[in-house]
């Protein structure tokens, strides 16, 4: 069971690790920037790319004001970007209120799944056949190049998406297993497992959940507190986080507003 319920302190912790998570990745990717609205982080890494969103907002109703909205608008909008915000359900009402006013439109569901790692068993460890390492700076591209082929099923991937994967390196531990990889950060005692694909000749054969494995071990080791990922709800990644200990805790929703 997970160690606070969903509830909103849990809520409020996981999103701050996000905004944490943020404010990392922006600092290491060219080009990207980020800003600290609405009690979160508002990155911008280029119009469209899947890394520009505002994590971690809303969760006080001191920075749920119509002017923080303003600021985060604005910081897209002078980058000839749509404004985008992962939001997470137990946000301020205020937020709630601004985004209906304001004319955002749901453009995907997320799950929260999280864990205590104060129940993790060291025991729950990859098969030995799924060998799974951290990565080194000389094993950076075929990584990328794994975890791009997983995203696309392509043999040969766009080569923007193999780069943008190349800024994951810079800011978390990478893993890479035969047919699959992954990614890591710990920030504010939370483990955020993300970035996790399997190439085309590597699915159904326990990759991800191997992944997993060697995360939540390193993840322990670290001395992190909770480890929590997100899933498209009902997918077969689902489905491995909860093999793995994981909980849904709640369903953020990514919300858009175009561009004027």
């Amino acid at each position: 069971m997970l160690l606070y319920g969903s509830d909103i302190a849990l809520a409020n912790r996981l999103e701050s690790a996000e905004a944490a998570n943020g404010f990392a990745m922006a600092e290491v990717t060219p080009g990207a920037e980020a800003l600290a609205v609405l009690g979160g982080c508002a990155v911008f890494a280029g119009e469209g790319s899947p890394l520009t969103h505002t994590l971690g907002a809303g969760m006080d109703s001191a920075s749920a004001t119509a002017a923080e909205f303003d600021r985060m608008e604005q910081f897209y909008f002078d980058r000839s970007s749509d404004s985008l915000i992962d939001l997470c359900p137990m946000a301020d009402p205020a937020v709630i209120e601004e985004i209906t006013r304001r004319g955002y439109q749901v453009i995907e569901f997320n799950n929260i799944m999280a864990r205590p790692m104060l129940t993790y068993d060291a025991r729950y460890q990859a098969s030995p056949a799924l060998e799974v390492r951290v990565i080194e700076p000389a094993d950076a591209p075929l990584w990328c190049h794994t975890v791009a082929r997983g995203f696309t099923g392509l043999d040969s991937p766009p080569e923007e998406m193999t780069s943008m994967m190349s800024t994951i390196c810079d800011f978390g531990q990478a893993f890479l297993a035969a047919g699959g990889g992954a990614a890591m950060s710990i920030r504010k005692g939370v483990a955020l497992l993300y970035g996790d694909a399997t190439a085309p000749e590597g699915r159904g054969k326990g990759v991800q959940s191997a992944l997993i494995r060697a995360r939540l071990a390193a993840a322990a080791q670290a001395g992190a507190e909770f480890a929590m990922a997100a899933v498209l709800p009902g997918s077969g990644s689902q489905r491995n986080y909860e093999r793995a200990g994981f909980q849904l805790v709640y369903m953020r929703v990514n919300l858009r507003r175009a561009k004027p």
